[in-house]
């Protein structure tokens, strides 16, 4: 189908008063992309959507007198009839994906945008709210212009108080302090690394609250093409304001602001610069069914946070959209939208509210059971088939893999390799990115938040400096330097933590020279090992030795560990085929490895990383290392396992990567791996060391009670180095116990498992060993390492004794 021209009648959106608090809405529609919308109408109205006078769809008004049809072919010729008033919408547009208005478009010249909380119009006449926060201490101009980055988020973004007075005051004094705003409009600390970081490092930022949430228009969908071409239209507007530098903008943000950046960038926006995404994931459906299980832990909380902060803070009164509550709502809305709405309420002497307004659409919202539930992968059964799994129309549009595919800009990644959010699998984007496009990728052991440590975030302000402000870097002044250190205490939940590195090419003459430097010295992959153990004190972000490397998986010798009979881990199979079994049972330890109200990030978690009970699993573990032994990469374990016990087609798996100390009877958790036996069908671009599941539902296939299948398990990322002495061992077992909110909606219910061991049925693990790694002599303290506690070694039913 060929592109539609999109015609923008922009004064409508951007003129006139804001829409009345107390009269009326307008019956309106419009064109969306692959969607149509309708407000204004009577909550239960009977309403159809023709096309050039033909039904094509149909709905029941909501309670905000508003509908959204979705899946629609783009076109011309659409328009709205309500059967029961009447009333009928003018002619519009479905818009097709990558549609894009010209770039001298009036949507994209016509909206200025200034200090503070602003409405922008997108493509299909949806207002966000958009809050531009200039530099610290800087005025903005077009004779003063400043170098921009978006950060774009479904969190309280666009919350329009200086967060800079009220986290950092007691670190800054006056005259900063006496700046404090409406605490109520503060916006989320997650916002942080754009509302506050990039500002005291100089650039501008603008917040861009997601369509659907807080005070902005639209319905809430979850990284779905409305809400990814709304970044492309976002980026345009704020590129051509006259006070950003260059006309170019940059993107930042961590995890949900981090993940945004890859759509955004996939669109390709001929405003972007570059983009600087920390703590992002590979796909929705990774982070949300793990190994293909429903992570009932901290995905479903993130989705149930989600879904209550897209319904409207707005009832139908009077026949009139009228404020929820003049407080926040437990549960319904994010609460600086009750505030904002009264605020603007009281600036207008009570006649019009965008923010009111724009709560139209916000229950309308994309049904995200449909995305993150446990429905979506049931369990094959002797006689249902498997649940839908990950069903390419709904997941690919919201794939970071995919979208990475598309990004041509100039990219900053950072992750951590035990992220206990997002998750681990996030460098799977870094072999998504065409090969031509420029990556610096940074990854580290540790949390969530680990992410942004100071190794990382020096280099991460340099890329900034290169790419986005187009300046030869330059090392922060006093304040900057005083408010990142006091970010990445608070953020990591350390008291102290290793000094931001100092810049690199500050002496440059010009900036190409200092983008040459850049590109030459660093390389597209760096792994920071040992996080925890330098001299800034056990447990603080700091990191001993790092390696570099220009493809990921590395280059390196990709070897097989196979299982033996002994619960060895050896390079030679076992000539004769023997078997071990263990009972799957998901009770035998808590489902965590922390407390629930536990802080992952603190330099001494209080971790419960327990032992799996000896009948509850296998173990095997590698002979002593006699030398320094490097392994990075993704891993995969190739099970060969039957299932004895009647009408149990299926089970659930963890793999579990540790390094033994034998001399001080430890253990050290490094990585896991996860799968559901009905995922047996891998995509093309699996390979020895990396396996990827389809995740389809018509893909599942069981397991058998008489005879092996092979099940092969994605192990995440290893980067890691086992010292001599110590041993590699893996423990397999039913999922659960290893991460501090991951949890899962296990099949498992205490059955047994046979895992073949030797000749045509052997197990075995397969990892990437690379060479060149500059490893410290030292064994860190077990438990130092972020991310990677530490418990007492303790033998399996197959294993030995230590």
């Amino acid at each position: 189908m060929g592109m539609l021209a999109i015609v923008v009648v922009l004064a409508p959106l951007v003129a006139g008063p804001a829409p009345s608090a107390v009269a009326r809405p307008t019956f309106q529609g419009n064109g969306s992309v692959d969607e149509a919308w309708l407000t204004g109408a009577t909550p239960g109205d009977a309403l159809t959507l023709l096309r050039d006078g033909v039904k094509v769809g149909s709905g029941t008004a909501d309670p905000l007198g508003s509908l959204i049809i979705g899946n629609l072919t783009p076109g011309h010729g659409y328009r709205w009839h309500d059967t029961t008033s009447g009333d009928e919408s003018g002619a519009f547009s479905v818009l097709a994906p990558g549609a894009n208005p010209r770039t001298d478009s009036r949507l994209y010249t016509d909206q200025p945008m200034s200090q503070g909380l602003n409405y922008i119009a997108m493509r299909d006449g949806v207002r966000l709210a958009a809050t531009v926060r200039f530099p610290l201490g800087v005025t903005c101009t077009s004779t003063n212009p400043c170098p921009t980055v978006i950060e774009y988020s479904g969190y309280a973004t666009a919350a329009p108080t200086d967060p800079i007075p009220f986290a950092f005051c007691p670190v800054l004094g006056q005259p900063y302090c006496s700046e404090e705003g409406d605490a109520n409009l503060l916006p989320d600390s997650a916002t942080d690394t754009g509302g506050v970081v990039a500002r005291v490092a100089g650039f501008a930022v603008v917040s861009l609250q997601m369509r659907g949430t807080g005070c902005s228009g639209g319905a809430f969908d979850l990284f779905g093409d409305p809400s990814d071409y709304d970044a492309y239209d976002a980026i345009e507007i704020v590129a051509h304001q006259s006070w950003v530098a260059n006309h170019k903008v940059g993107m930042v943000g961590i995890s949900y602001s981090g993940l945004s950046q890859l759509p955004a960038a996939g669109t390709d926006p001929p405003g972007l610069a570059a983009i600087a995404p920390l703590s992002p994931t590979d796909d929705l459906f990774s982070t949300g069914y793990p190994g293909g299980m429903f992570n009932s832990g901290f995905a479903a909380s993130w989705i149930d946070q989600r879904i209550a902060d897209a319904r409207p803070a707005a009832r139908w009164s009077n026949g009139a959209l009228a404020p929820l509550s003049s407080t926040p709502v437990t549960g319904v809305a994010q609460p600086w939208t009750y505030y904002e709405i009264d605020a603007e309420l009281a600036a207008s002497g009570g006649t019009s509210s965008t923010c009111l307004a724009n709560q139209a659409l916000h229950d309308q919202s994309e049904q995200l059971d449909s995305l993150v539930g446990p429905g979506q992968v049931a369990p094959l059964t002797g006689g249902s088939p498997a649940g839908p799994g990950r069903v390419a129309s709904l997941y690919d549009v919201r794939s970071m893999r995919d979208w990475a595919q598309h990004v041509t800009v100039p990219v900053f990644i950072s992750g951590a390799l035990e992220d206990d959010q997002t998750g681990p699998q996030w460098p799977a984007l870094l072999s998504a990115f065409p090969a031509t496009t420029p990556v610096y990728a940074n990854m580290v052991n540790g949390g969530h938040i680990d992410s942004a440590d100071p190794q990382v975030m020096s280099r991460w302000l340099e890329f900034l400096d290169i790419y986005v402000a187009h300046k030869v870097p330059s090392n922060p002044g006093l304040i900057a330097d005083v408010v990142l250190d006091e970010f990445v205490s608070q953020a990591s939940g350390t008291k102290s933590q290793a000094p931001l590195p100092a810049f690199r090419f500050t002496k440059d003459a010009t900036v190409a020279k200092a983008r040459a430097g850049f590109a030459e010295h660093t390389p597209r992959v760096e792994v920071f090992f040992d996080n925890g153990a330098s001299s800034a004190g056990a447990g603080d972000p700091g990191s001993t030795y790092s390696a570099g490397f220009a493809n990921w998986p590395p280059e390196g010798k990709v070897t097989t560990y196979y299982f033996g009979p002994d619960a060895s881990l050896k390079t030679a199979p076992p000539k004769t085929s023997s078997s071990a079994s263990f009972t799957l049972d998901p009770s035998a330890r808590p489902a965590t490895d922390l407390p629930a109200n536990g802080n992952p990030w603190s330099a001494s978690p209080d971790w419960n990383w327990t032992t799996v009970p000896a009948a509850d699993c296998l173990g095997f573990e590698t002979a002593p290392f006699t030398r320094a032994t490097t392994i990075v990469g993704p891993a995969t374990v190739d099970l060969w396992v039957e299932s004895p016990t009647p009408n149990t087609p299926v089970e659930d798996y963890q793999v579990t990567v540790t390094e033994v100390r034998p001399s001080a009877g430890q253990e050290e958790y490094i990585t896991s791996g996860f799968l559901r036996s009905s995922n047996q069908v891998d995509l093309p671009d699996s390979t020895k060391l990396f396996t990827d599941p389809s995740y389809l539902g018509t893909d599942a296939r069981p397991l058998s009670a008489s005879t092996y299948t092979l099940v092969k398990i994605p192990v995440d990322p290893i980067a890691h180095t086992f010292r001599a002495g110590t041993e590699l061992r893996i423990v397999i077992s039913a999922p659960g116990g290893d991460r501090p909110s991951w949890e899962f909606d296990t099949v498992d219910h205490g059955q047994t498992a046979v895992v073949g061991i030797g000749g045509p049925v052997s197990s075995a693990l397969v990892v990437n060993r690379v060479k060149g790694v500059p490893a410290t002599s030292t064994l860190p303290v077990c438990g130092s390492l972020r991310g990677e506690p530490c418990r007492a070694f303790a033998a399996e039913s197959n294993g030995p004794t230590g």
